[in-house]
């Protein structure tokens, strides 16, 4: 039993530990992009589009890189990844903050794609070949909760160093970071790709995950499991990159005044949140079922966003967030679990691959297009679209998707 406990797990803390380190670095940028885009001679007029596709090219280079991401980890293993990932974030991130011009920041944040898809891909394909199916729930959680603490301190202060020390220096921090990541992979985490007989070949017979491990598993074009889940994940990324990462620093900047230290609080306190939750949502949807956690969590996070546009006081703005971040904490880690279930056995890496890159492609349209909207359409209208749009795909999802926790686990005590 000792081995399969998450905490007994060298190689699963070793993962976390790097994508701890990564995750403050990430969180660093959000509070000072809309500051340093408009530093670089970007008009205050289009700030929303040009803060969006700063965003959406960093999803672009992830979605054209997670399918090769699959395939290199097939083909290399996972640790050459989990290597070189890093190392082109940290030499991404330090041009970035030497950047003079508004498209050499564009470019440079396509490189910091590719190295996050490249790490990205190969972590949870790792996850899922070292997490034993009772466990999976946990091992993922743990992994996004490491990456959640990263994401609740990065924003605090990455906005203090903005406010202080300038635009530029979260990106050399975020750089310094990504290169203590690399040398962590290199010296720490091992190769685990002949791991998999304790994780994902092992599937319950009582379990409905057999519907993916089956002998004859169907095309993933015609697993509607997988096609519902990645689209609740892409919508789910939808919002996170297009309101949280783009639109509720600029809202707490036009329609509240806020300082970069105060908006970096309120997007630490949506980190927070998640993270306060994530270790016992694993538990939960171990013993509860995936669909049980993530239904509930997708109707918090529209909730949390429809309040964002009813914030007239920096109270309610952080209570929005308070309420936002509970959302995700229950829909965010969950949906990675129900890939890795419903995943078959013979064509793991591309599946989880090919999953990574729906759920990434909300990376590519959300920024942009809420951006763009925000300078037309104003503030508000963004946020109701993304609500929407989650709640059909949470719909659908409570409808037609299946469960894939056997729920005789829960009933044996």
């Amino acid at each position: 039993m000792k081995k399969d406990s998450i905490w007994h797990n060298k190689t699963l803390i070793a993962l976390c530990i790097e994508a701890l380190v990564l995750a403050v670095g990430m969180g660093f940028l959000s509070p000072i992009l809309p500051g340093f885009v408009q530093a670089l001679g970007v008009e205050q007029t289009q700030i929303g589009t040009m803060v969006g596709l700063v965003v959406t090219v960093y999803g672009i280079a992830r979605v054209i890189m997670d399918l090769p991401a699959g395939k290199l980890a097939q083909r290399w293993g996972r640790r050459p990844l989990l290597i070189i990932g890093p190392a082109l974030v940290a030499i991404s991130a330090l041009s970035c903050g030497l950047a003079t011009d508004y498209w050499q920041l564009v470019v440079f944040r396509l490189l910091q794609g590719v190295g996050s898809a490249l790490f990205s891909v190969a972590a949870i394909i790792a996850i899922g070949e070292i997490s034993p199916p009772a466990n999976r729930g946990q091992f993922m959680s743990l992994f996004w909760g490491a990456f959640l603490v990263g994401l609740s301190f990065g924003p605090t202060l990455g906005g203090f160093a903005g406010e202080y020390l300038g635009y530029r220096a979260p990106f050399f921090c975020f750089a310094g970071l990504a290169s203590l990541a690399t040398l962590w992979g290199y010296l720490r985490i091992p190769e685990t790709k002949n791991m998999r007989s304790t994780g994902t070949a092992k599937t319950s017979s009582n379990s409905p995950a057999k519907i993916a491990s089956a002998k004859t598993s169907p095309p993933l074009y015609l697993n509607l499991n997988f096609i519902l889940i990645c689209t609740v994940t892409l919508f789910t990324l939808f919002t996170v990159s297009g309101t949280q990462i783009t639109l509720i620093p600029i809202l707490g900047y036009e329609r509240l005044g806020l300082t970069e230290s105060q908006v970096g609080l309120t997007l630490t306190v949506i980190a927070i949140m998640q993270l306060a939750l994530v270790f016992l949502v694993g538990r939960l949807s171990d013993k509860l079922g995936r669909k049980a956690l993530i239904v509930p969590g997708s109707i918090v996070t529209i909730l949390g966003l429809l309040m964002f546009t009813h914030s007239a006081s920096y109270r309610f703005f952080l209570l929005s967030a308070l309420v936002l971040g509970i959302g995700i904490g229950f829909g965010g880690v969950i949906p990675t679990a129900y890939a890795a279930d419903v995943a078959p056995p013979e064509n793991y890496e591309h599946t989880m691959a090919l999953y990574r890159t729906m759920s990434d492609l909300g990376f590519v349209i959300g920024p942009i297009l809420l951006g763009r909207l925000k300078d037309t359409s104003g503030l508000d209208f963004p946020f109701f679209l993304s609500a929407g749009l989650l709640f059909g795909a949470m719909i659908l999802f409570a409808t037609l998707a299946k469960e894939t926790v056997a729920r005789q686990n829960t009933d044996k005590k």
